[in-house]
């Protein structure tokens, strides 16, 4: 019989009322290159599961590959689950209708209002939280639904590894605060340039400070001056100084900044959410809030 082999399965589901992308990483026995061909029941049980939070824009496209190859050198027992930001991606079904950005953001007089609107998932910190726990809901369920069987029914859960990068870091901090059973079920936990703590340079500080709590202006003059950038610059001249002048060299990469920057609404929602952790994150981390949890 041939060696397990990796294969990602990328998803597109309705997670806390939002269409989110996010994939699956598994070993499976015989052929994993076809998907059709390698059903559930030829999946690998994975003893540990590492969950990953990208920071923002949170795009879970920009790491897959980077994923597969560390689950290829983890071996069988280990499976990777990822996952995007609620209202980032491509296509107005994952980051909202026009109609959606204009209503919610005509009627926002401040960033707190706009959690009574249905933008509420993707623009507030709170929201994505909320968001990140549905998802780990949903992948442990479906690991119960694959591998507790009838003579099995109460098989072990499997052990979790949390990776996060930049501000993914302070939403696994705050869903396992919120979730001790969850915290008992993370065997580690590991921040990749973690972002918890808002505190640059004082004349950095000064000018995001400003541009964030003047939000209502700045964002519709930011989004709209990439956006009218990105739209009039040929596609491929874009192209070319993102693989020659910023080093990204990875074609699938590019592919999605191009998709990301290009799109108004997309870059909005990169916007808000970045503004309110501005706002909200604090200059020193809160020792003795954790410690109260």
């Amino acid at each position: 019989m041939p060696a397990p082999k990796v294969r990602l399965v990328s998803h597109r589901k309705n997670i806390h009322g939002w269409p989110t992308d996010s994939i699956s990483i598994d070993f499976y026995k015989g052929e994993a290159d076809n998907v059709d061909a390698s059903p559930s029941q030829n999946k690998c049980k994975p003893n540990l599961i590492l969950i990953f939070i990208p920071g923002n824009p949170g795009l879970i496209e920009w790491y897959s590959d980077t994923l597969v190859k560390i689950v290829e050198q983890l071996g069988v027992g280990y499976a990777v689950r990822g996952i995007s930001y609620a209202g980032h991606g491509a296509g107005d079904d994952v980051i909202g209708s026009a109609d959606d950005h204009k209503h919610s953001f005509v009627n926002t007089s401040g960033h707190q209002d706009v959690v009574g609107t249905k933008m509420s998932v993707c623009w507030t910190i709170e929201g994505q939280i909320k968001h990140k726990l549905s998802w780990v809901d949903d992948v442990i369920e479906e690991w119960k639904v694959e591998f507790r069987t009838s003579s099995q029914p109460t098989a072990e859960l499997p052990r979790l590894i949390f990776v996060s990068h930049s501000f993914g870091a302070y939403l696994v901090q705050h869903m396992l605060l919120r979730r001790p059973a969850l915290l008992q079920q993370t065997q580690q936990i590991i921040h990749l340039m973690p972002f918890i703590r808002f505190d640059p340079p004082p004349l950095q500080k000064t000018v995001l400070s400003k541009l964030a709590h003047s939000y209502e202006y700045t964002i519709p003059m930011l989004s709209n001056s990439v956006w009218a950038l990105t739209s009039t610059l040929p596609r491929k001249l874009i192209d070319i100084y993102l693989n020659k002048v910023v080093g990204l060299e990875c074609d699938k990469g590019r592919k999605i900044t191009l998709d990301v920057c290009t799109h108004p609404n997309m870059i909005r929602n990169h916007l808000i959410l970045g503004f309110e952790e501005i706002r909200e994150l604090p200059e020193l981390t809160n020792v003795s809030y954790f410690l109260k949890q």
